[in-house]
């Protein structure tokens, strides 16, 4: 399992680092207002690939971690569900635009917004394939083709810069090239990994495959309205660009410790699933004690670091005006982590198939995040955005860790109280720290978060010896 963790923080990092890369080319380069409409977009495009993808990814993963079903017939009533969603999604994301624009009072995106679903067919059937090969535990595969995806991403600054006039259609073809790509590489590695697929006289049903789907992508829905929607509410409310551009800024860097938690559930579901199965639930507790205590050591201090030198690190990676949004910065960074943390324990749940139970806590965190975050934007702008998310999170990761906790046992320590009130006492040194410090370079910033993180998650790696626990 920890191999498979180390893989996909890697793979995360690089999508970080290539992320990062092009919203600081973009930030830099186009005006605040271009640069709001862009963020509209990519939200739009995030906005589909979280919903569509990851529900899809996640629960082919579990129908084949398993183990009791016929993986080729299994692969192809995949894909057949799966075409089916793409048509689905293509239309209604075509069909749909105008809809999306007038709800966002602007009717210049219409184009921007049939662009996106383009990028659809080849965004699921990427997923889908990394699906399979997360339910195989091919981490070294899965993990290699999802760090190319953000290289390739990159080639949005060469089109924005010479290739088109027109900066959002720039980007979505930089997109499109990334999944065009990716999606042929995935499928090439998942032809060349069919002979090992099992073969068994069980298969899985088209309906119960689609329920299983329907749950995660039900749950994705949630993450994805929460991670993005408040993006599309602010420039629905305000109907400022200059605003939504700050707050793109904002979700860029907060949405750091999702990106690595995503690491942790996409190994957890496959490990904690074999586990239940075959009814060895001390193992699986302790996957899921083992998981929190990396999660707090390693994960937890970006989120402190982000949300403590938020106002700086908005300054330094874009202009100076952006430090607007550094309140903002300062709730979303825990908010997103929150929201990660939720999925890892939903994860966790899912893997006893408790279906209905992860749909109310879906539908629940839904209406509270869509009567929240309309009511705090109006009084209180960007901060009061972040601060309805931060609310709706934080409410949703208790529920589902108190789920976690009646199924599989008490798997909370001394151990991680202990972590959190160590982080919690660094949070407020590095706050006063930040907010007492002058403006300062790119790069002294830089070493001085790095500084700031190592002092921080080091203590907890060396106190717990998680590097030796690594090697036994």
């Amino acid at each position: 399992m920890y191999t498979g963790i180390i893989l996909h923080v890697m793979n995360k990092l690089a999508f970080v680092i290539g992320s990062y890369t092009m919203h600081f080319f973009l930030g830099r380069y186009l005006p605040e207002a271009q640069y709001g409409i862009i963020g509209t977009i990519i939200t739009i495009i995030n906005f589909e690939y979280i919903f569509f993808t990851d529900g899809v990814r996640q629960g082919m993963s579990r129908s084949i971690a398993a183990g009791r079903y016929d993986e080729r017939h299994l692969i192809r009533l995949g894909i057949q569900v799966q075409v089916i969603m793409i048509v689905l999604f293509f239309f209604g994301t075509w069909a749909g635009a105008s809809s999306i624009a007038a709800f966002l009072g602007d009717e210049t995106l219409i184009p921007y917004i049939r662009g996106v679903a383009c990028l659809l067919p080849f965004t699921g059937i990427y997923s889908l394939m990394l699906g399979i090969l997360n339910g195989h535990k091919a981490f070294v595969a899965e993990a290699g083709i999802g760090s190319i995806y953000p290289v390739l991403k990159l080639s949005v600054i060469p089109a924005v810069l010479f290739l088109y006039e027109d900066a959002v259609i720039g980007v979505e073809m930089g997109f499109l090239f990334a999944g065009v790509v990716t999606m042929v590489l995935s499928a090439l590695q998942v032809v060349r990994s069919r002979k090992a697929f099992r073969q068994t006289s069980e298969r899985m049903s088209a309906r119960e495959y689609t329920k299983i789907t329907l749950s995660y992508m039900l749950l994705f829905c949630v993450t994805t309205v929460m991670m993005n929607l408040d993006t599309l509410i602010l420039k629905s409310v305000t109907g400022s660009d200059e605003a939504v551009g700050y707050y793109t800024g904002v979700a860029t860097f907060a949405k750091v410790p999702y990106f690595l938690l995503t690491a942790f559930y996409t190994v957890a579901l496959p490990v904690v699933t074999r586990n239940y199965v075959t009814g060895e639930l001390e193992k699986a507790q302790k996957a899921v004690s083992d998981l929190m205590t990396i999660i707090i050591s390693l994960v937890l201090p970006v989120a402190v670091v982000i949300s403590a030198a938020s106002g700086h690190i908005l300054a330094a990676f874009y202009k100076p005006s952006y430090v607007a949004g550094q309140n903002a910065l300062s709730f979303l960074a825990f908010a997103i982590a929150f929201l990660g943390m939720t999925l890892v324990f939903t994860m966790v749940i899912s893997a006893a198939d408790q279906k209905k139970w992860i749909a109310l806590l879906s539908v629940g965190m839904f209406v509270t995040e869509l009567i929240l975050c309309p009511v705090f934007t109006g009084y209180f702008s960007l901060t009061g955005t972040a601060a309805a998310t931060f609310l709706t999170a934080g409410a949703g990761m208790l529920v589902s860790a108190a789920g976690v906790k009646r199924i599989f046992g008490m798997f909370w320590q001394k151990k991680h109280t202990l972590l959190l009130l160590w982080n919690l006492a660094a949070y407020v040194g590095y706050f006063f720290i930040f907010r007492c410090l002058s403006d300062c370079s790119f790069f002294f910033l830089a070493g001085l978060c790095a500084v700031c993180y190592v002092a921080l998650a080091g203590t907890a790696v060396f106190r717990l010896g998680l590097l030796k626990q690594y090697r036994q």
